[in-house]
């Protein structure tokens, strides 16, 4: 059995600086809150940056939140990865103890 595969594969050390905000929003006196998170970067990349926003409920355990997240790196031509872009929905709890 031969591993052709391996031997066209590459590697690349990706470096990027990012800043970013992140925090949540209470809906009046009620548990529930809107998560949001924002970055934005450069460095190897051209640009990357990832936003996500969602809709949260705190209980006295935690909290349990249901967001919708969307993450973009873009690279120059030439290089092993120009673009990759992922969405898609995620759901998290935090336990609180």
């Amino acid at each position: 059995m031969t591993l052709d595969w391996l031997k066209n594969s590459q590697k690349e050390e990706l470096w990027d600086a990012i800043i970013g905000v992140r925090g949540k929003s209470r809906l009046q006196d009620s548990r529930w809150f809107v998560p949001y998170h924002l970055d934005i970067g450069s460095g190897s990349s051209l640009l990357t940056w990832q936003a996500a926003v969602g809709i949260g409920y705190a209980f006295k355990w935690g909290d349990a939140q249901l967001a919708y997240r969307h993450l973009s790196y873009e690279q120059q031509d030439g290089k092993l990865l120009q673009d990759l872009s992922f969405s898609g929905p995620a759901l998290g709890v935090t336990f609180r103890f």
